[in-house]
């Protein structure tokens, strides 16, 4: 099982496997790196070197008391490339965890990134003057506050994250899977990274992007994200390349996964 100290000694879980160029995951909020990516790691790592990270509070990572924030896990992630040495990244993020490689862009740049994923990402939540995306195309901030008003009082809001994942269910037992791995996050940490993306708001930061950046986007049945949002941001940085995904959800990893691992490997090779 291998770890590196985050900066407050956290231990931060990472997956390593294969050999080629390097490629980092970052999964959705709540999930793990062995648990998510199961349809994806093994051919990755047939082409590429592929490391897969817990973000703290989260599966195999240490589960820390204090505030969570996006901000810790991007720091995190700069501890984790710098104690691997890691260099010319591909760096790939779902969802939350488009949004720590955000986060990480702003504060530390590109710092061992050659190459940039974003996979389902939502860079605002929220409703606001002017924005035709908001999370399940309306999401008002009252909402949003009730939200985690009710996750104080249940954990049960929080398996919607999981249950509109999918274009198509996956099996029960695959969910069931799934469900036990987010049980693992513990619930305040959980409602604290739900109240730091609703919080969240990176559209100006889009075309400073300067990297080759890929945007994949699931387009049936998209619960979480029904507008053409990977569009919009296509439109913010400059030539990045958009692939939809007709055939799947808001996990396209997981509902087409030949498909999506084939797209990210040549991506990763240049």
């Amino acid at each position: 099982m291998a770890h590196i100290a985050a900066a407050d000694g956290t231990p931060i879980y990472y997956v390593d496997q294969g050999s080629g160029p390097v490629l980092v995951l970052l999964q959705g909020l709540m999930l793990t790196a062995d648990g998510f990516w199961g349809s994806n790691l093994a051919p990755l790592a047939a082409r590429c070197r592929v490391i897969a990270i817990d973000h703290r509070s989260h599966g195999q990572s240490g589960k820390p008391l204090g505030r969570h924030t996006i901000r810790q896990c991007a720091e995190d992630l700069k501890h984790v490339l710098d104690g691997l040495d890691l260099a010319d990244v591909t760096l790939a993020g779902v969802a939350f965890g488009a949004m720590v490689m955000l986060e990480y862009r702003r504060h530390f740049g590109n710092h061992r990134l050659a190459r940039l994923a974003i996979v389902e990402a939502q860079v605002k939540l929220t409703n606001a003057t002017g924005w035709d995306h908001p999370t399940f195309g309306d999401f008002p901030p009252e909402a949003a506050a009730g939200f985690v008003e009710a996750c104080h009082h249940s954990r049960e809001p929080l398996t919607g994250f999981l249950l509109g994942a999918f274009g198509t269910p996956p099996p029960d037992e695959d969910m069931a899977r799934m469900q036990a791995q987010a049980w693992l996050t513990p619930t305040q940490a959980a409602i604290d990274y739900v109240e730091d993306m609703i919080a969240a708001d990176y559209r100006e930061d889009l075309p400073g992007i300067d990297l080759p950046t890929l945007l994949i986007y699931g387009r049936m049945n998209n619960v979480p994200i029904p507008s053409e949002l990977g569009q919009w941001i296509a439109g913010q940085i400059p030539g990045a390349r958009l692939d939809r995904f007709s055939d799947a959800g808001h996990s396209p990893f997981h509902e087409q996964p030949e498909r999506f691992n084939a797209l990210i490997s040549d991506f990763a090779h240049g």
